[in-house]
């Protein structure tokens, strides 16, 4: 008799990495998590093996834009001893996160919800994630400015960029054939993040196959240390 528990479904992510398999919204999910998650998952393991070989034991992460939770679990997995996702809950994905936690035994992880740009100014975490919806707000770089102060000493940026325009200094608002958001071109946005003057550890980019509109496909990642 199988008795081990059922995770909801379908989710944003398939949690297969945190050791428990889980059906997957249809269409863009599963080759956009393909195409992020190893860039994420480096970015953020790489951040915890700098701060344990300094001799840090507490850990500290936070997910901005976190669906259903998957990094912050991730983090939670791989030792932080305080995880922290925060969503506004908009598309209806918080109540999987807390599911997934509580299937998966990671109690240290909590989910918040909340808009972003609402999240007091007072909270920091050692290692902060701004991933997945950066480009949904009207207002990104106050959000990434705030994502920065937010960490003690890391951050993980990933967001959308137009493969459609390469102008380095483009920046559509609303994005382009929608009412919300906005877009950068792959060059327009490394030229904003990089004016900043932040150490920037790495930096890649890649396609998001799961969108069929160039100016949704590109994809940029920074992992920037304090």
């Amino acid at each position: 008799m199988n008795d081990r528990p059922t995770p909801p479904g379908p989710l944003y992510h398939d949690f297969a990495w945190l050791g428990m398999p889980t059906a997957q919204l249809p269409g863009i999910y599963a080759p956009n998590q393909q195409a992020k998650a190893p860039v994420i998952a480096a970015y953020l393991l790489t951040a915890f093996a700098r701060l344990r070989c300094r001799g840090q034991r507490d850990l500290s992460f936070a997910e901005l834009f976190c669906a259903d939770g998957f990094y912050t679990l991730l983090a939670a997995h791989f030792g932080a001893s305080r995880a922290t996702g925060y969503d506004d809950d908009r598309e209806g994905h918080l109540a999987n996160a807390e599911r997934m936690r509580e299937l998966l035994g990671l109690r240290q992880a909590e989910f918040r919800r909340t808009r972003v740009e609402a999240i007091p100014d007072a909270e920091r975490a050692d290692v902060v994630a701004n991933v997945g919806g950066l480009y949904h707000v009207d207002d990104p770089e106050a959000v990434l400015d705030r994502s920065y102060r937010m960490a003690n000493h890391y951050l993980i940026v990933q967001t959308v960029v137009s493969l459609a325009r390469d102008e380095p200094d483009y920046f559509e608002k609303p994005a382009p054939g929608l009412s919300w958001g906005n877009r950068y071109s792959r060059a327009s946005f490394d030229r904003m993040i990089r004016s900043r003057g932040w150490r920037i550890v790495d930096a890649l980019f890649n396609t998001l196959d799961g969108n069929p509109r160039p100016e949704d496909r590109g994809s940029l990642y920074y992992l920037i240390e304090k």
